[in-house]
């Protein structure tokens, strides 16, 4: 059986008194700040995906799994991670496909997941595969919950979540995690893979950083 990380997540306690937060260009002539605070720095992240990275070799290494990256948000993730899975173990080769399932718009409010990019056609026969999920965050749950059973309607055996935040809802979210990397306060975030469309177009999607987004 695989097992499950249940290594301790850093809380967030950091703030931005003392930092320079960068600043962006509105639609006028004032700029706009990026952020509103840092929860997570670059170096932080690095470390924590550093760590995952070990277990997910440890869990996954020598079996059929397939991991399946949920673009656009995972993607920062993913490579992050597939980076340090290549430094850690250069003899581990994961095999990512990925899907875009949609359910945020520019309002920031959750509506309904849909599909929108499938999986290549070569993978839509999944029986007696084990998935993988690989998401930047875990909100209400909705998008892994839609994404796990369309997988299994492909015949998947297992479907398993890895994210790298997890939002600290109230009451909880009941949503089974095989691993995450964070734990976060229940605000808009951004930064690695979670956009700010109130900035601009996919804005902070490549930050290494995690953030409560700018909404003013």
């Amino acid at each position: 059986a695989k097992e499950t990380s249940t290594s301790s997540c850093p809380r967030s306690d950091v703030n931005t008194q003392g930092r320079n937060v960068p600043e962006v260009l509105g639609p006028g002539t004032a700029p706009a700040s990026l952020y509103k605070e840092i929860l997570y720095s670059e170096s932080e992240v690095d470390a924590r995906i550093a760590v995952m990275a070990v277990d997910i070799t440890r869990n996954y290494k020598g079996t059929d799994s397939l991991f399946v990256s949920l673009l656009n948000g995972a993607l920062p993730f993913t490579a992050k991670l597939m980076r340090a899975i290549q430094r850690h173990d250069p003899h581990f080769h994961p095999n990512v496909q990925s899907m875009i399932v949609s359910r945020y718009g520019s309002s920031r409010e959750p509506g309904q997941p849909h599909l929108v990019t499938d999986l290549p056609p070569d993978y839509r026969v999944l029986t007696k595969r084990h998935v993988v999920l690989l998401d930047d965050l875990v909100d209400g749950g909705g998008t892994t919950d839609f994404t796990e059973r369309h997988l299994y309607g492909y015949g998947a055996e297992t479907v398993e979540r890895i994210v790298l935040v997890k939002k600290l809802k109230k009451p909880p979210v009941n949503c089974s995690l095989a691993m995450y990397g964070f734990e976060a306060p229940d605000l808009w975030l951004t930064g690695m893979g979670m956009d700010n469309a109130h900035l601009a177009p996919e804005a902070n999607r490549w930050a290494g950083w995690i953030a409560i987004a700018n909404t003013d």
